[in-house]
């Protein structure tokens, strides 16, 4: 395939992606405690380039120390080679690349990162360095001497690496707080600080939520489709009368303590996926990690999407532009090929 043509058409495909990411996002403004998805993005794996006529391969043969160490702020290091490549494992098979960054694991192995939130190095679903025989580098010490070991020195008729394009590789929640409006309702709640409610969903499955407009569905705290809000003791029955949600959490009915709201913090926040309805739950054999709530309960306020309509609109801007120079480069591409088949062909 024409890797021009492949170039342009991934970077299409992953643009479009993007765009549905944020119509979505956009299309939430006013949904209360909408959290924004960010898109992320990655190259395909950069593969070598080699020249059409071949010299006899010559073996991976270990030089002198040609490595250039640093390490950076929050346990993060960076390594640059002249000659020779840093070998990545992906999903999409090995990758060659002349600069890294990377960090170590809890396993103590050599991993790229990304940050959370929260400024902190995560490494889940991130590429592994390896060495020449495919195994993982680990270690904790002499760090620069391990990447100089695991250097891959290509034969002669390589030239270089390319890379086949881009794709969307995943989403991630941006979970920042959003503003506060005031209701004056009763039943309305916002949570201020770092926090979800707790909702019982089907067969008992337990879903995270930062939307607080809240209802009574047979006598039961609910939200706005019928499903019951949790506190400590379980489901909150609501036998009529007065009701005030004081900033702690307590649940009273005319002036009586009827329980008190189940408001954690989570930690592993990379692991909650959207469910729909404005609700979260935790990924597939992931483990909830569920800290105490330190935050404030507002009643008769609701917190408002952390979406920014005008941010929002600048990337559409700067999205449908970059869509609009791939179609010209898979265009410019075409036109080549037509010219091959039916001019130069002719001569």
């Amino acid at each position: 395939m024409n890797r021009g043509l492949y170039i342009g058409a991934t970077s299409l495909l992953t643009n479009q992606r993007r765009l549905d990411v944020l119509a979505n996002n956009l299309a939430n403004i006013n949904t209360a405690g909408y959290k924004k998805d960010i898109s992320l993005a990655e190259s395909f794996p950069e593969k070598l380039l080699t020249k059409m006529s071949k010299t006899p391969e010559l073996r991976n043969i270990p030089r002198g120390n040609e490595i250039q160490f640093e390490e950076l702020q929050g346990g993060v290091y960076r390594a640059r080679t002249l000659d020779g490549y840093f070998v990545l494992e992906t999903p999409l098979g090995k990758s060659y690349v002349k600069e890294i960054e990377f960090v170590l694991d809890e396993e103590g192995y050599l991993k790229t990162s990304y940050k959370n939130l929260e400024d902190e190095n995560k490494t889940d679903y991130e590429n592994y360095i390896i060495n020449n025989n495919g195994n993982r580098l680990q270690g904790e010490e002499n760090l620069a001497n391990i990447l100089q070991e695991s250097l891959y020195y290509p034969p002669p008729y390589v030239v270089g690496t390319m890379s086949g394009g881009v794709r969307f590789q995943k989403l991630f929640t941006d979970f920042t707080n959003g503003s506060f409006i005031d209701t004056g309702g009763k039943l309305d709640l916002a949570i201020k600080g770092d926090g979800f409610f707790k909702i019982q969903g089907e067969d008992g499955e337990i879903l995270y939520t930062r939307n607080g407009s809240f209802a009574i569905t047979d006598g039961y705290l609910s939200d706005i489709d019928g499903r019951r809000v949790l506190g400590q003791n379980g489901e909150i029955f609501l036998n009529g009368g007065e009701v005030d949600i004081l900033p702690n959490g307590e649940v009273r009915v005319d002036e009586e303590i009827i329980d008190v709201l189940d408001i954690v913090d989570i930690d592993n926040k990379e692991f909650l996926r959207k469910r729909g309805d404005n609700l979260f739950y935790i990924v597939e054999n992931g483990e909830i990690q569920e800290l105490a709530f330190q935050g404030e309960i507002l009643q008769g306020h609701l917190e408002t999407s952390n979406m920014n309509p005008l941010s929002g609109m600048v990337e559409m801007v700067n999205l449908l532009r970059e869509f609009e120079a791939n179609q010209k480069v898979v265009r410019m591409q075409d036109e080549m090929l037509e010219k091959a088949a039916n001019e130069i062909g002719r001569v």
